[in-house]
């Protein structure tokens, strides 16, 4: 297992151009480099290089309620390339750098530490396989059977810890009944070649759940000439945020929630254009400075084509 809570392992350089992940947070530094390569092995991806063709459909979450006002559900996080000459990716061919799956059980409408027990598709990360739109992962106090069935769901066998039962987990979507819905849906933003889709969803009417995808292209990059060109951009779906609305019907947003680097981005929206648009003013804080943007709600759930 990766982890246990809603940790978000960072990628180094150096392991993702060889296609490897860390699946550890141990320091090998004074181990042999046979045992590092032998390291790298393990931590890379069976599916490495295959071809991904909508990717935002691997990624994200997928739940059942519990009964006692939670759920439990899996949270998938697609890790993909597209050649670094690419300036655009609309129409790019993206590869599967690797695929990490989360077994959740949140108590109520909020993440919390803990929710989330975390593998990857690596021998080190506890060996996650999908094929033939079958998911399945085998481990001590885990154990997970999906077949992908019609109407984006997952039907089969969840054991986490002391849940194991039959499920059919589905996508959460948009709930009539609230008050305010302009923000459930995808949306866009772009700030130079660096793309930030942001999915809202509403599994009930006291709770908004939202996952995040960074997409970007180097194509147009210009690159110093002592430092040699990436091999590759790198794309990153499906990590969690924090979403809160507020009576006003303006939304609170925190990107990288869960992630236990550093640090997380916090944004105030508001409506804009008939809730075809919102406008963020994001505060300065440890890992951004102040500044505006606009947000374009996308007519399905990718961001991968000519913003409306």
């Amino acid at each position: 297992m990766i982890s246990r809570g809603l940790a978000l392992v960072s990628v180094s350089c150096a392991l993702l151009i060889s296609g490897a992940r860390p699946q550890s947070t141990s320091d090998n530094s004074f181990q042999p480099q046979h045992n590092s390569s032998a390291q790298e092995h393990e931590d890379r991806s069976f599916y490495l290089g295959t071809p991904v063709a909508h990717p935002e459909d691997l990624s994200g979450l997928w739940e059942a309620p519990d009964g006692h006002g939670g759920a439990i559900g899996i949270h998938l996080l697609l890790d993909t390339t597209i050649p670094v000459e690419a300036t655009t990716l609309a129409g790019a061919r993206q590869s599967w750098l690797g695929l990490t799956l989360g077994l959740y059980h949140r108590s109520g409408a909020e993440f919390q530490l803990g929710d989330e027990s975390r593998f990857s598709d690596s021998l080190r990360g506890g060996s996650v396989r999908y094929e033939n739109d079958r998911l399945i992962l085998h481990a001590r106090g885990y154990d997970l059977d999906l077949h992908r069935i019609d109407g984006d769901k997952w039907s089969g066998r969840f054991h986490r810890e002391n849940i194991d039962s039959a499920v059919t987990l589905a996508r959460p979507t948009m709930q009539p009944t609230s008050k305010a819905t302009w923000f459930l849906g995808t949306w866009r933003s772009m700030s130079g070649s660096q793309i930030t889709c942001l999915h809202i969803v509403e599994p009930s009417p006291a709770a908004l759940i939202a996952w995040s995808d960074t997409l970007s292209t180097k194509g147009s990059a210009n690159f110093p000439p002592q430092l040699p060109k990436p091999p590759y951009s790198w794309e990153h779906y499906g990590d969690l945020a924090k979403v809160q609305s507020a009576q006003d019907g303006s939304l609170s947003v925190e990107l990288s929630a869960y992630s236990p680097i550093c640090c997380s981005q916090p944004f105030h929206a508001i409506p804009a254009e008939n809730g075809k648009a919102m406008k963020a003013n994001w505060s300065a804080g440890a890992n951004q400075a102040s500044h505006k943007s606009r947000w374009t709600k996308m007519p399905g759930n990718t961001c991968i084509t000519p913003t409306p």
